[in-house]
């Protein structure tokens, strides 16, 4: 602001009239300004990764075992032994070391180094980048500074709130470059910059010397004696939630067996009734109140506690959807009703007003199976933006067109 008044100031006066080389100044106090106002403000610091307790695991396991009560005893069986295993781990004082990394020889240096220190109840395993490890600890070896895959690797481990030590192999650097001491140096410099990006401590950076590993023994030591008890917390916290993304898999995919029936008889309930009915094809699905019907079956199947009053709202929210986005046509049933208005050609139109009729108790249903499945991740959102969310995702299964989910329902082959 000052600079700026300062030009006005010297405009005003006519300075810049009486010496030529007064535009040279102010160009260069006008990118002097630009240049400052440019910089790149201070980088915020980011708050700590919040800390684990185990009645955070216990919730998670609850949650797993109410989706595991509701299925079959024969579909769970498998995941209640991972259940019950999940339970007796925490008693457990083991712990499972993963050693991973790009270059398997230096895998495999650090793998049969760690095998052979005094390291009490620990498992171990090696493993490339291809996949997260399940592990409790985690040693990933680098060569030299991180390249993109590692970077991303720790990036995913960090959000994981995996205990990550980066073991740094400095003699495959001198190996490959030949170079003096003063490389290795940059090196390091290079990865704690690297590493202090992501927010892991300068300690977790462990030079590997294999015929003299103390300053990686030392580490483990330590963090085995003061961390163990974290370490298998959040372990088994990760693979909680993942038999709890199996079981809620499993849930659906038993739940979808369950309403497929249910919506084939609604939709020929839909075509059989449309087709020798009068009534256009919105009021007659709303009159018989198919689709409420159809809403509140598939809300019992998916545990929605509702009453059959409490699903009309919803039906009927979801009906003037498929007309404001144009998933049931009007022409289409206008088409239709005139048909069936001729001698001639009312078969024609009580066929194509029924495809139209079990076009949209499909559309229906499986719009509700995606709604209730999502509903969890999406309460943010308003009823109307997960509805349409839903729709869409229903009319990419069954197309656009009534015939389509005519023939489908026909088991003819599309087109």
């Amino acid at each position: 602001m000052a600079i700026a008044a300062a030009i006005i100031l010297l405009f005003l006066s006519g300075w810049v009239n009486d010496y030529p080389w007064g535009w040279l100044l102010i160009l260069g106090l006008g990118l002097g300004y630009w240049y400052w106002r440019r910089s790149p403000a201070p980088t915020e610091v980011k708050a700590p990764r919040p800390t684990l307790h185990p009645q955070l695991l216990e919730k998670q396991l609850a949650d797993t075992r109410s989706l595991l009560q509701e299925l079959p005893i024969e579909r769970q069986a498998s995941l209640q032994a991972t259940y019950s295993h999940l339970q007796q781990r925490l008693d457990s004082p083991g712990v499972e070391v993963c050693v991973l990394g790009q270059s398997a020889y230096v895998v495999n240096q650090v793998y049969h180094t760690v095998a052979t220190l005094p390291l009490d109840s620990c498992t171990l395993q090696q493993q490339t980048l291809a996949t997260v490890p399940q592990a409790d600890l985690v040693l990933l070896t680098v060569t030299g500074a991180l390249n993109a895959s590692e970077f991303e690797m720790l990036r995913v481990l960090q959000a994981g709130h995996y205990h990550v030590f980066v073991v740094w192999y400095p003699e495959m650097v001198q190996e490959r470059d030949r170079p003096k001491g003063a490389l290795c140096d940059r090196v390091a410099v290079h990865l704690q910059q690297q590493l202090q990006q992501l927010q892991i401590n300068q300690e977790q950076l462990i030079p590997f010397v294999p015929h003299n590993p103390q300053a990686l023994t030392a580490a483990l030591v330590h963090c085995l004696t003061k961390e163990r008890t974290n370490l298998v917390l959040a372990g088994t916290y990760r693979r909680a939630q993942q038999l709890h993304q199996q079981a809620q898999a499993a849930l659906n995919h038993y739940r979808q067996e369950r309403a497929t029936p249910i919506i084939e008889r609604y939709q020929w309930l839909a075509a059989t009734a449309t087709a020798v009915n009068p009534l256009p094809l919105l009021d007659l699905v709303m009159a018989g109140g198919l689709l409420v019907r159809l809403t509140w079956e598939l809300g019992q199947i998916y545990q929605r506690s509702f009453y059959l009053a409490d699903a009309e709202p919803l039906a009927k929210e979801l009906l003037r959807l498929m007309v404001q986005l144009g998933a049931v046509e009007l022409g289409t049933q206008s088409l239709g009703q005139w048909l069936k208005g001729n001698s001639l050609t009312y078969l024609a139109g009580s066929c194509l007003q029924g495809a139209t009729a079990a076009y949209v108790l499909r559309l229906s249903g499986l719009s509700l199976i995606h709604y209730f499945e999502t509903a969890p991740q999406t309460k943010s959102l308003p009823l109307v933006a997960r509805l349409q969310q839903s729709l869409r995702w229903a009319q990419q299964q069954v197309g656009r067109s009534p015939l389509q989910t005519l023939g489908h329902s026909l088991g003819l082959p599309s087109a």
